[in-house]
């Protein structure tokens, strides 16, 4: 009777233990997802506080130069998303900035400085918002929330904490910012000309298209890529990867070349405005770049014959 009880007992605890198990299970996934759904919530709210400071900075500026206002008005928004890093403990917060930032700025100098809607400003209007959009939504799908850091950031920060502040404020949140105001500029100077439309116009628009289209299939063949466990521990060698180590890069590159090009078709006497295009592209190759490929040099000691034989950014045929 007593081993029975016992018996009993045990059968009892073990079922117990499995339910419980069940439930913490379901509690847990409930949790993270609601936990993403918060975090991108989060960052909603900080981008709107950003924008309405950016609104205020504008405003008190006004009687600047329109570029230089708006310049100033994007930095006191960048800051407001650095601090939101700092206090979240996560500098991820900045990342969608880079694509973000463009969407509302362009729109704003179309529409403050009285500009009708030409071909050219639509055509502008359409590259910048397509290429945003798409990045955008790409950061959507990878960010699990405000758990998940790029591993970049934490590197850096592990690397070097007595320096991190300045890494954090300048290196990660303000540099970008600049760099990308610099690789917007030229759009500045390209809508609201008198200059029409023109063939040279339309070409460059279709190289603008052309980048963001290389951006996303080799974004999606990254993505089915990492989902296959038998992966792990690889290096991705197919589709455009196959004849470049960086398609995506070369299309954000090749994106904003082809903005410059589309302001030269109507606006070709400010050629200093080359610069915006000229820091993106030094910072993936002497940034980006370099920081991926010593990662993945450390991690996977068989990339450095793929890094070997494959074109770095242009796509090229394989080197034997």
């Amino acid at each position: 009777m007593h081993l029975k009880l016992n018996k009993i007992s045990t059968d009892y605890i073990i079922i117990k233990i499995f339910i419980n198990r069940k439930i913490d299970i379901y509690l847990m996934t409930v949790f993270r997802i609601e936990n993403r759904v918060v975090s991108f919530l989060i960052v909603l709210a900080v981008y709107i506080l950003a924008l309405f400071v950016a609104a205020i900075v504008f405003k008190l500026t006004s009687s600047m130069h329109f570029l230089l206002s708006t310049f100033l008005a994007d930095i006191a928004a960048t800051i407001v998303v650095w601090l939101a890093g700092v206090l979240f403990d996560n500098s991820s917060v900045y990342d969608p900035y880079w694509s973000v930032a463009p969407m509302a700025i362009l729109p704003f100098w179309v529409i403050v400085r009285g500009n009708l809607f030409s071909a050219v400003d639509i055509l502008f209007l359409a590259a910048v918002t397509v290429w945003g959009i798409r990045l955008t939504l790409n950061w959507t799908i990878r960010w699990k929330g405000m758990h998940h850091q790029d591993w970049r950031y934490t590197m850096l920060k592990k690397k070097s904490p007595r320096l991190w502040f300045f890494t954090n404020l300048l290196g990660i949140n303000l540099m970008p910012t600049v760099i990308v105001f610099a690789a917007l500029t030229p759009a500045y100077f390209g809508v609201g000309q008198e200059k029409k439309f023109n063939f040279f116009t339309g070409i460059y628009f279709a190289i603008c298209m052309c980048a963001v289209l290389v951006q996303a299939i080799s974004d999606r063949q990254m993505e089915l890529f990492k989902k296959d466990r038998s992966n792990k521990d690889k290096y991705i060698d197919r589709g455009l990867w196959r004849y470049s180590r960086h398609p995506n890069y070369f299309g954000e590159i090749l994106f904003w070349w082809g903005i410059w090009l589309m302001q030269m078709s109507v606006a070709s006497r400010i050629w200093v405005t080359v610069t915006g295009p000229v820091l993106v592209t030094l910072l993936f190759i002497f940034v980006s770049i370099p920081m991926m490929e010593k990662h993945l040099l450390a991690s996977i000691p068989a990339y450095s014959n793929y890094r070997r034989r494959v074109s770095m950014l242009k796509p090229m045929p394989r080197k034997k």
